[in-house]
């Protein structure tokens, strides 16, 4: 899964910024690459925690079946943001959107 050309929505290249972007596309090939079934939608949660006064992006990635989480927290974001994101595999591409996109 997640092999074939990949592609962003108006809304995500709007308000999502490329390093986001590039991040969410990198956590989906981390799962692949470690083996892990993954599902043809993966669901981000984006929402920003402090830490020492500095704003650092946390990462809630999700789906259903198989059931899997991770959580990350992304220190180096620039501008960090709040957002749910979804990737999703439609065999010959690859799309990210927001949820009210589809």
């Amino acid at each position: 899964m997640f092999k074939g050309k990949r592609y962003a929505t108006r809304g995500i290249t709007n308000r999502v910024r490329l390093d986001v972007q590039l991040l969410l596309w990198s956590l989906v090939d981390i799962r692949n690459e470690n083996g892990i079934e993954v599902d043809y939608l993966q669901v981000f949660e984006l929402s920003v925690i402090q830490k020492d006064g500095i704003d650092i992006q946390y990462v809630i990635h999700r789906q259903e079946c198989p059931p899997a989480v991770d959580n990350y927290y992304v220190p180096l974001i620039e501008t960090t943001t709040q957002i749910t994101v979804w990737v999703m595999d439609c065999d010959e591409y690859c799309m990210m959107l927001l949820p009210e996109e589809y």
